[in-house]
Order: C-alpha cells, then structure tokens, then sequence
C-alpha cells in the first residue's frame, strides 16, 4: 500500500535519482498534407522519469510519494509506478520540406502563430529561410528549427541548480542534433489565470522564467520570442556546465 505523501521531499533524496532518470519520447509527422498535416514539419513529446519498485520498504526510495515530487506517479499491475517529472512539448521544422510555414504554425494554435516572424523567404535551393534579423547572425548551419512549446518540471525539483534546464537541454539534443535554430516564448504557465492581469505578480514571474531560458543561452528576438543559436558558444558552454556540475561529464 502507498504510504501518505509527505509534506516535502528532501533535495538529497531527489538528486540520488538522477542517475536513473530516462528520456522518454514520442513525434509523428506526416508523409504528404498541408496546414497540421504538412510533411515539413513534426509534432514531438518527451518526458524524464523512471520506473520505480511500489514495493520498497525504505521510505528513502519511496520519494515519488511526497508532495511536488512528481507530474504523475501510474501504478501498474506488476508492483511497478511508473514516475515521470518533467514534461515538454514542441514541433520541429524541416526547413527543405516545409511547404507552407504560415498555415503549419497557425493551424496549430495562436501559440505556435507567434513564431512564424522567425521565418523569411526560401533560398536558391529552395530551403526556408529565417527573418533578415536571424538569418546573418546565427552561426549554426542545419536544415532544422525546434520550437518549445511547454516545458514543465514537477515542482520539489525545482531549485536545485538547474535540474530542469540539463533536462531539458537533453530532450533537445535528442529531438534533433544539429539544429539551425531552437525557439522559445518564456511565459509562466504554472502561474494561476487569474493572476495574469497583475502585473505585480505576472512580471516577476515572466522575469524569472526568462533568466531559466538565458542562463541555457537563449537570448531575445523580437515579439517575446527568445532564440538559441548552436552554432555560437553560449549555448554549448552553458550545456557543458550542467553536465560537469551533476557529473555528467
């Protein structure tokens, strides 16, 4: 049987995890379509998390029970619970294959709209292009671009020196290596509907989930889009960093 959850789960018990957490992934695109079914573009799903005996007696490997600990906790049939503490969602971009940037994003939803500025006009070789403000300044040279549309980390990881951005820059080393360009909208989306019109707590919240993104390299573009270039050092560097403080490196 479950044990109650406990108020709070001790940061030590949470770190000891990690070298048990597994990506875990999942996309779908289409062979020929246009608008959500455009062939150019691909819809992706990743979460971290693990599978866990429900049997251990040691209340230290029965942490995924206290409060905030996890997204979800499924239990199975087997004795097993399946954990998982972080997910993230996006869509990556075929810059040779897309057929009609506009009509993929905004069919999708406003959210995904809101990228479309990032694109410009197709080169000689018929490969999408990005804005004039990009296209001369980004260094990386690949045919792809990530957006992120959500990333959510369970809450008792959080603030434990950057858990949720190593995860995170790993899911994006899986979805595609060699990236031209990984976008973002920093938006606080764990904060409350009805706070949102207050700037005195939507501010410091937005503010707070911009630095997240910055500190992993990402800078801003224009229209509350925040970009990471490959190509240059900071973002490689600040990867690299994560890796060597959790000792992954």
């Amino acid at each position: 049987m479950a044990p109650s959850p406990a108020d709070s789960v001790d940061s030590g018990q949470l770190l000891d995890q990690l070298e048990f957490l597994e990506l875990r992934f999942d996309s779908h695109a289409h062979l020929a379509g246009s608008d959500l079914t455009d062939p150019g573009t691909s819809d992706w799903w990743a979460t971290a998390g693990m599978t866990v005996s429900s049997d251990e007696d040691d209340p230290a490997d029965q942490w995924y029970f206290s409060e905030n600990a996890t997204l979800s906790a499924k239990p199975d049939t087997q004795g097993y619970v399946d954990v998982n503490i972080l997910e993230a969602s996006g869509l990556t971009i075929d810059l040779q294959h897309v057929d009609g940037i506009f009509d993929a994003l905004d069919a999708r939803s406003s959210d995904y709209a809101k990228f479309i500025p990032l694109f410009g006009n197709r080169d000689e070789y018929g490969f999408l292009g990005l804005d004039d403000r990009l296209q001369s300044t980004t260094h990386a040279f690949g045919t792809h671009v990530v957006i992120v549309d959500r990333v959510r980390l369970a809450p008792a990881w959080r603030g434990l020196g950057g858990i949720g951005r190593l995860l995170t820059a790993r899911v994006l080393r899986w979805i595609c290596s060699d990236p031209r360009l990984i976008a973002v909208q920093p938006f606080p989306i764990d904060l409350d509907r009805s706070l949102l019109r207050d700037a005195s707590v939507f501010e410091p919240a937005l503010d707070k989930v911009r630095r997240t993104w910055a500190s992993l390299g990402f800078v801003p573009a224009f229209g509350g889009i925040w970009v990471a270039d490959p190509g240059r050092s900071a973002y490689s560097n600040a990867v690299e960093a994560l890796e060597r403080k959790f000792g992954l490196r």
